[in-house]
């Protein structure tokens, strides 16, 4: 096996669409193991991924049951075993996760690597099946039907949370942006255990694979344990769509949704900036920042400790739409005069700019969260995939030294690139 060298990771790629992934790092006392099964998102294809995830930590062919899954986890000196879904731009992914201690903590020639990731293999290619292994248990898929459900249903209970899901469904309207990766209520019912199998078998069949071994071990000996265990079959697989801009509009749209709440919640677009990977992200960092994303920002300043209109506000940086949100949990009364405090002090940001005070704190600020990021096995991993999605590539270095290049000029230079796209009000 030769390894290529892939930003900071060695890499390995066994067939067309799958590429594996090793770092060594021994500032870690943990070795984690996660594996990517990346599709377009689709809705009704979304809802079946959502699923299917719930399924398959239920049991696989060896293991058929939570418990004994709890069991083997034990013998393998407490690992953690987990699967779920998530998104990078217009790309699903079916994630799974081992955690286990590094070797210097276990008994000689544990061989607990090995067990490891034979385990997450098996989560991942090999569920349990009902008696002619013509479908999933019918059983655990009527099981995971009620609770995916139950928890789809308890999303509208959680209001910011919810707000910022009807909010980013209207203004992503018609384009893959607006649907929900982990599925919607309607599409659960006519999901039979046999249709989830077809998605299994397509998923193995067909999504692009990422995997990773990261944390203290040997990259080599990681990456051949995981490409011997990891034996998919050798077909096309999905080419990831390149990931869509937020247009500007001529007009800001503005929705609302009338419900009995103890706040108004207020979600606001602005369309029209740089992507992850674009000569102008950077400058779109300091921009979202400046305006609400971290506690000196002006929303947080101005908005909440000087007029006091908000319980929360903030403001989140799209990076795959080149869109920035900006949120607020509001009193009832005060909402249109808060509404109109946020969209002022956008406009005011962009004709006057901000003081070099401003701008040097930010930057501070973004590259402490950036060098705190890295720290993380699972944001390094995560950034990676997400840079693999979007198709470049840039160390943690380079990000860091781009960061700090950046000038005051070209922030206001991006603010002025952003316009109002859409305003939603819940309450």
């Amino acid at each position: 096996m030769k390894l290529t060298r892939y930003r900071e990771f060695e890499s390995f790629c066994p067939q067309p669409g799958v590429r594996l992934f090793g770092y060594e790092s021994d500032r870690f006392k943990t070795i984690r193991a996660r594996i990517y099964l990346l599709t377009p998102i689709k809705r009704k294809v979304a809802t079946e991924v959502a699923l299917l995830a719930r399924v398959l930590r239920a049991g696989s062919e060896n293991h058929p049951t939570r418990r004994e899954f709890a069991r083997v986890c034990e013998e393998l000196y407490g690992a953690t075993l987990g699967i779920g879904v998530s998104r990078f731009a217009d790309a699903q992914a079916l994630v799974c996760t081992v955690d286990f201690p590094a070797d210097r903590f276990l008994p000689k020639n544990s061989k607990e690597l090995e067990g490891a990731l034979s385990l997450l293999v098996e989560l991942l290619t090999k569920p349990a099946l009902n008696e002619d292994g013509s479908a999933l248990r019918a059983d655990v898929v009527e099981q995971e039907k009620y609770q995916l459900e139950n928890d789809l249903r308890a999303l509208e209970d959680d209001k910011p949370a919810w707000a910022a899901l009807q909010a980013t469904q209207r203004t992503y309207a018609g384009m893959p942006g607006a649907i929900y990766e982990h599925g919607e209520i309607e599409d659960l019912q006519s999901i039979s255990s046999s249709a989830l199998l077809a998605r299994h078998e397509s998923l193995i069949g067909n999504a692009r694979v990422l995997a990773f071994v990261t944390g203290p071990v040997q990259p080599l000996h990681a990456l051949r344990v995981f490409a011997n265990e990891l034996a998919l079959p050798h077909r096309r697989r999905s080419i990831l769509p390149p990931a869509k801009k937020l247009k500007n509009v001529r007009q800001v749209q503005r929705k609302r949704i009338k419900a009995v709440t103890e706040q108004t919640h207020l979600v606001f677009a602005w369309s029209g900036g740089d992507v992850y990977g674009g000569p102008g992200y950077e400058p779109m960092l300091y921009a979202d920042a400046l305006l609400g994303g971290y506690g000196m920002s002006r929303l947080f300043t101005v908005v909440r400790e000087e007029h006091g209109l908000a319980y929360a506000v903030h403001s989140s940086y799209h990076r795959a739409r080149g869109s920035i949100f900006a949120q607020a949990a509001v009193d009832v009364a005060r909402a249109d005069r808060a509404q109109k405090l946020i969209r002022s002090e956008f406009k005011r940001l962009q004709s006057d700019g901000f003081s070099n005070e401003e701008f040097e704190a930010v930057r501070e600020s973004l590259i402490e969260a950036r060098r705190s990021a890295f720290d993380s096995q699972g944001a390094r991993v995560g950034d990676m995939a997400f840079q693999d999605v979007l198709g470049f590539k840039q160390s943690p270095e380079r990000q860091l030294s781009a960061i700090r290049k950046v000038t005051p000029a070209q922030v206001r230079a991006m603010l002025r690139k952003l316009k109002p796209h859409s305003e939603f009000r819940l309450g």
